[in-house]
């Protein structure tokens, strides 16, 4: 059978299954408070040195109209790695299996970090519809929101289209059994992995006190492994589309079992 094909030969009868190929996917999961906890007193501790905040300033190459963005440096980043890379992980697995396959013998993710940033809004900011681009993947989590939000929030979802402080997510065109937009009201440790080049944007709100996230840029590689499981340097692959007949789905770029 040819790869990126599947058959239904030999299901029991009754048997069902979402199948969705079409569209991106978004990959939830709630993280530890600990990491959120470290995460946001590594920002209060960057925040109060008013010369390495500017240091770290990155919102020149980002699109929202925000008070702050600020870099997490290598170091902090490395010690929640290990948490990253298993969502990360999960999410390129999950995305394997509902296309029915799996990566060739011998071979795992190597997933690297291009930049992470720490986003702090505040009332009347918000983020432009965008992409994140010379990437693979990114995310979004949940650090902190301000402290009468769910008042707003109260009020707001009395209109018949509420969105204030919301993050939205947005991809092709609406169809009579198929939407095109996805629309979160964020909570503290919410963490949510997807494709760079899903749009996605986040609207204003009016409470005072800050709405805080970070998100990171990544790129995947698939790397060969040892008997042990070890990785091999320098022999990888990178999730790329290489010719027309694999494009649709990165992940086809990949060898697969």
């Amino acid at each position: 059978m040819a790869k990126g094909t599947i058959n239904f030969e030999g299901a029991p009868e009754g048997k069902g299954m979402p199948l969705f190929p079409f569209a991106p996917m978004i990959y939830y999961s709630k993280l530890p408070m600990d990491m959120v906890r470290a995460l946001n007193k590594y920002t209060n501790k960057i925040v109060k040195n008013k010369e390495k905040a500017k240091k770290l300033d990155h919102s020149d190459n980002l699109v929202g109209k925000v008070k702050q963005e600020i870099l997490i440096e290598p170091d902090e980043l490395e010690k929640h790695m290990p948490i990253l890379n298993e969502i990360v992980a999960t999410f390129l697995n999950t995305d394997l299996q509902r296309n029915f396959t799996s990566l060739g013998a011998k071979s795992g993710f190597g997933i690297n970090y291009n930049s992470a940033w720490v986003v702090r809004q505040f009332a009347g900011e918000y983020n432009p519809a965008h992409i994140h681009t010379s990437c693979d993947m990114s995310c979004i989590g949940y650090l902190k929101l301000p402290e009468k939000i769910n008042e707003e929030w109260e009020e707001d979802y009395k209109d018949h289209y509420p969105a204030n402080g919301h993050v939205e997510f947005i991809h092709g065109q609406p169809g009579r059994m198929s939407t095109h937009t996805l629309k979160i009201k964020p909570t503290v440790g919410d963490f949510f992995v997807f494709p760079s080049d899903l749009i996605h944007m986040v609207y204003p709100f009016k409470s005072e006190g800050e709405r805080r996230s970070f998100s990171a840029n990544l790129h995947v590689t698939q790397e060969e492994r040892d008997e042990n499981g070890e990785r091999i340097p320098g022999k990888s692959k990178p999730l790329r589309a290489q010719s027309l007949e694999t494009q649709g789905h990165a992940l086809k770029s990949f060898d697969l079992a």
